[in-house]
């Protein structure tokens, strides 16, 4: 395993993160204009703890105190994430893969750039191997606990700390990296639903004034306060609508935001409705026609989740079809 040096040699970027193509000797002052890299990892497990380790009392540099998993400067030709793959390796003796990750979020320092990797692992502490010369003991921890030890004056003051268990799978705009939700929907998704809808409302019947939108908007609300509404949700955005109607046994109607088809949303969003619906009887919800080019897509999912063409009918003035999924028999 590899001891680092005062003798260890970090490449030289500019403040665009180009290399400079020099070299600059760790423990030496570094140029006005001249910056390096430096990696942290914070590995969390299931619960939503932090790995945190302890840094030795003769380790300088906020010595004795406890730290976030690991960090360190990258090393002459190392890029970020070959970087923080060898300081999880050499403080904890953790193997980890790196290659197709990108840091979370770097931040900018006097002298560098600081990039950030959020990780979830679950992690046996006893089969970790502690590197003496800076790590004397490592724990889990939540995060009140590292923000009590922290106000206790023993946790390095990071300023963030208390983001870090918020942030982690949520990309730049808040939104959830993980799975996209299926839900009921509230009062609270209103003004998202609403949003998607004028995104979508070109191909739906019944929405060309803003009179039928405000319509529809009151029908949403009533639907929202009998638990008929669902909606898809990516962070708080809902990129999935459905109406459905208990009393009528059908679903009323149905749309997902452009950019997030083909994800399986519009059929998990009627598994929930049919949680909903009495099965031993017909379901119906009416689509384009067989001819009309906005069907296509609509008439083929129905046809895979059981639904058969009926009868044609006008819907909003429009030309419609019923799809029906049979009732099933006890």
């Amino acid at each position: 395993m590899t001891h680092k040096t005062e003798m260890e040699l970090w490449d030289v970027y500019t403040k665009d993160r180009e290399k400079t193509g020099r070299l600059h000797s760790r423990g030496e002052k570094m140029k006005d204009g001249e910056y390096h890299m430096v990696v942290h990892v914070c590995i969390f497990n299931s619960k939503n703890q932090l790995l945190i380790q302890r840094r030795q009392p003769f380790k300088k540099g906020w010595s004795n105190m406890w730290d976030i998993t690991v960090g360190g400067s990258a090393l002459q030709g190392e890029s970020s994430c070959q970087a923080a793959e060898r300081e999880v390796f050499e403080e904890i003796g953790l193997k980890i893969d790196l290659s197709d990750a990108r840091p979370d979020f770097t931040i900018n320092f006097e002298d560098g750039f600081d990039d950030y990797y959020l990780l979830e692992r679950e992690v046996d502490l006893d089969k970790l191997h502690l590197q003496e010369e800076e790590v004397q003991d490592v724990r889990w921890a939540d995060k009140e606990e590292v923000l009590q030890m922290q106000e206790q004056g023993i946790m390095i003051p990071y300023w963030f700390l208390d983001r870090l268990f918020e942030v982690r799978g949520y990309d730049a705009h808040g939104n959830q990296k993980r799975d996209i939700r299926i839900e009921f929907a509230t009062m609270h998704n209103l003004a998202s639903w609403m949003s998607l809808v004028e995104i979508v409302r070109a191909n739906f019947p019944g929405l060309e004034t803003q009179e039928l939108i405000e319509g529809y908007r009151d029908t949403v609300i009533k639907n929202i306060e009998r638990r008929s509404a669902i909606c898809a949700l990516h962070g708080n955005i809902v990129v999935g609508i459905l109406l459905f109607s208990e009393k009528h046994n059908m679903l009323s109607c149905m749309a997902v935001h452009p950019e997030y088809r083909r994800n399986g949303i519009a059929g998990s969003m009627i598994g929930l409705m049919l949680t909903k619906l009495d099965q031993t009887k017909d379901i119906t919800v009416t689509t384009f026609r067989e001819d009309d080019p906005k069907g296509t897509a609509p008439r083929a999912l129905y046809k895979s989740l059981g639904f058969v063409p009926s009868e044609l009918c006008i819907e909003q003035g429009y030309p419609s079809q019923v799809f029906v999924l049979k009732g099933k028999m006890h």
